[in-house]
């Protein structure tokens, strides 16, 4: 029984994080309120607190997360994505899919959330911050320069500029500048690799 009650809570606790990665992704960090949030997990509103302390802890949960898959989808790109490498990184990121798909579960939270996250609690911010850091490291990880710092600085501007490109392209309302956006920014960013990151410019 014992073994039960912790399965269920557990089984509970990723209902609650589900639920919360597909909300906030479509409905921003401070819109979605924990009733709400509850009753799209099929959740009394009451139960929530036997699982998070509040909606900060939950907010920092999901985010870093969610972070977390994305790192995952990255890197797998990293693997099985032409150019492979970074080039592929940046082909799978910066594409229509990602675009068109902002609340699905694989998408990242930072084009739809970063603004956000800078006016949330120091908590939440540094919990992003811890995980954007890793990924950070990750993507470093795929890079050919020559030393670490080389390697770091090779990836924060294709991570900015990937980020950038997916928020930009769902801002505007002209599909032809949307996908301008996307293509001119995926392009420069490969352009820009060092050989070895991309066995092609595609």
């Amino acid at each position: 029984m014992a073994r039960y009650r912790s399965d269920h809570a557990q089984e509970t606790r990723e209902k609650i994080l589900n639920a919360a990665t597909l909300a906030f992704k479509a409905d921003g960090l401070n819109t979605v309120g924990i009733g709400r949030l509850m009753g799209k997990a099929g959740l009394t509103h009451g139960g929530f607190y036997a699982h998070f302390p509040s909606k900060d802890a939950l907010v920092q949960e999901t985010l870093a997360r969610s972070l977390q898959k994305t790192a995952r989808n990255l890197l797998q790109a990293a693997t099985d994505t032409p150019p492979y490498g970074l080039g592929g990184v940046i082909r799978s990121y910066v594409s229509r899919q990602h675009r068109d798909r902002p609340a699905a579960e694989g998408s990242c939270v930072l084009p739809a959330l970063a603004a956000e996250v800078a006016r949330q609690s120091p908590d939440v911010r540094q919990a992003v911050t811890e995980t954007i850091a890793v990924l950070i490291d990750e993507l470093s990880a795929l890079s050919q320069a020559g030393d670490p710092a080389a390697q770091r600085a090779e990836v924060l501007p294709i991570l900015s500029g990937m980020v950038g490109a997916i928020l930009l392209s769902r801002a505007v309302s002209d599909p032809d500048l949307s996908d301008a956006i996307l293509k001119t920014t995926r392009d420069h960013l490969m352009g820009q690799l060092l050989p070895g990151n991309a066995h092609d410019r595609g």
